[in-house]
């Protein structure tokens, strides 16, 4: 099959070559020679390491922050405990990226800073912990905006993410490489994080499905607790069926019944909502419009009612600086717990690594205690989930539907037009999936949001929607490296490239950031011709 024009629904179908369909679990005659756990893993890193930082097809996807030094021997443990008689878990052998603000025992977490690489914690985050309990082998953890602040996929830690269908064009965030290790078809699940987007954005970007659960009903123990007021962990999967298995395994109360896919949605009501309070959620583009038409068709063919432009009066979706107050003193409890780099947000913010459009007194004043300004965004949350859910009540609906973008999909420069508030500023769930593919090809993402404890129900709707959707174009592939890096040279490389990147901005601009000049970077990095940084300071 062209790889250009393979499905991008089905797990078995959904490989760049072998190394994807052994890590998805396919069987072996089909797969390739390879039929355990441990070739499987090293399978995967293969491909990383061929494609991750190639530059051949443009700014390289650089969807990796860290690759997991111990994942082989992880796999061949598995594989030994398979051949004792241990059973398959729920994700046995699945490969499995992890966002750099989730804690983990065996790799550094930096959360995309300079300012804490090296920091190393000493268990693994609860989430961690579950997915990897169900047999998922973590193969490393995934670039990220810094502080989980922002949709770009920018660092210090790593430099820049590019898009798995283009890499010149954004690819969202703050989840930006979960995203792209998925989308590329580097591994088939990823772990990631939401405050506003930041699980959504990312996935819809590039083609991937994600959920962003009711408010509190996963753990964030061991994710570092930037904006925990509505911060939650979620997953980003290459599609419904094995987001529902991933979601199952975060949360022992899921119900896998109520979220698979049933034969129709006849039963369901659904309605377009087209305002928020005050922000305007209509389309901006032409592309975007005839997405969510489609959408709409698509769900009505499947028996669903679907109410036209819903207006919620009286909610108020800004964010602003209240739903971050506080984070210090909890970053701090959290460095506490061992060794690393930086001891507490303080220190952090004197550690001269700072994104260079911060200095330290706001970066100081940014997570301050300000227990007024918790209470403010609590109440926030509170007022708009209770006006979400009566509207959703009083017209007997299942789900509301709005365009993650309103311009459609992912574009060069940050999207001034993103929806994400709605669920982030009310704590309702909101699962997110592409429904169509503009006139450049780009996915165009879709969010149903739904009434509190309902994130089964709305897993259900998506995947009816995403079987009726059919597959989308995969992004094209990346000319790989013509000499692949090992392990131990990627994983110093990539910090090379976020110091020389960071080095080179001056407050807004990006500087090495750029993609031509990241690209020229990578090049040169990979190739030596750049000048060293003599040691990170």
């Amino acid at each position: 099959m062209d790889l250009q024009q393979r499905p991008r629904s089905g797990l078995a179908t959904a490989s760049f070559g072998a190394g994807l369909a052994l890590a998805l679990g396919a069987p072996v005659a089909a797969a390739g020679p390879a039929s355990t756990c441990e070739a499987r893993i090293r399978a995967v890193q293969a491909e990383i390491l061929s494609r991750n930082l190639a530059t051949g097809s443009g700014p390289p996807l650089n969807a990796f922050q860290q690759l997991n030094p111990y994942a082989l021997e992880q796999a061949a443990a598995h594989d030994r405990a398979r051949a004792a008689g241990a059973p398959a878990g729920a994700l046995d052998c699945l490969p499995l990226a992890v966002k750099d603000n989730f804690a983990s025992a065996d790799q550094p977490m930096a959360a995309g800073s300079l300012a804490l690489l090296g920091n190393q914690p000493a268990a693994d985050a609860e989430a961690v912990a579950r997915l990897r309990a169900a047999g998922a082998i973590v193969v490393g953890t995934t670039t990220m905006d810094e502080f989980a602040f922002g949709i770009r996929g920018l660092s210090g830690a790593a430099g820049r993410v590019g898009n798995a269908y283009d890499p010149w064009l954004s690819p969202g965030g703050s989840s930006s490489g979960s995203a792209v290790a998925v989308a590329a078809g580097f591994v088939p699940l990823a772990l990631g994080s939401d405050n506003c987007g930041s699980l959504r954005l990312p996935a819809v970007y590039n083609g991937a499905v994600t959920l962003r659960p009711t408010q509190g009903r996963f753990s964030s123990a061991g994710l570092l607790p930037l904006g925990f007021v509505n911060g939650t962990p979620g997953l980003i999967a290459r599609d419904m069926g094995l987001l529902a298995r991933g979601l199952a395994v975060l949360d022992p109360s899921w119900r896998p019944g109520r979220a698979a896919a049933s034969v129709d949605l006849r039963g369901r009501r659904l309605a377009v909502l087209a305002r928020a309070g005050n922000q305007d959620l209509a389309p901006t583009t032409a592309a975007a419009a005839e997405a969510l038409r489609r959408a709409v068709e698509l769900l009505q063919a499947a028996g669903a009612e679907v109410v036209e432009a819903l207006v919620v009066p009286g909610l108020d979706t800004r964010l602003g600086s209240d739903f971050v107050k506080g984070s210090g003193r909890r970053i701090d409890a959290q460095l506490a717990r061992y060794p690393g780099s930086r001891r507490s947000w303080d220190d952090i913010c004197g550690s001269g690594r700072l994104p260079p459009e911060w200095t330290p007194a706001e970066c100081r004043d940014l997570m301050a205690s300000d227990p007024a300004a918790e209470a403010r965004a609590r109440r926030r949350m509170a007022a708009n989930r209770r006006r979400l859910e009566q509207a959703l009540g009083a017209q007997r609906l299942d789900g509301l539907l709005l365009l993650s973008d309103r311009r459609g999909g992912a574009q060069r420069e940050p999207s001034p037009a993103i929806t994400c508030m709605v669920s982030s500023t009310s704590g309702l769930p909101a699962v997110a999936l592409p429904v169509a593919v503009d006139g450049r090809g780009l996915p165009v993402g879709l969010e149903i949001l739904g009434a509190s404890g309902r994130d089964e129900d709305l897993v259900a709707i998506a995947a009816q929607l995403e079987a009726r959707r059919g597959p989308l174009p995969a992004p094209r592939p990346v000319a790989p490296l013509a000499s692949p890096l090992d392990l131990a040279g990627h994983n110093r490389l990539v910090p090379l490239l976020g110091w020389h990147a960071w080095r080179s901005r001056r407050g807004e601009a990006l500087g090495d950031l750029e993609p031509a000049r990241f690209r020229a970077l990578t090049r040169g990095l990979l190739g030596r011709d750049a000048p060293t940084p003599g040691g990170l300071p």
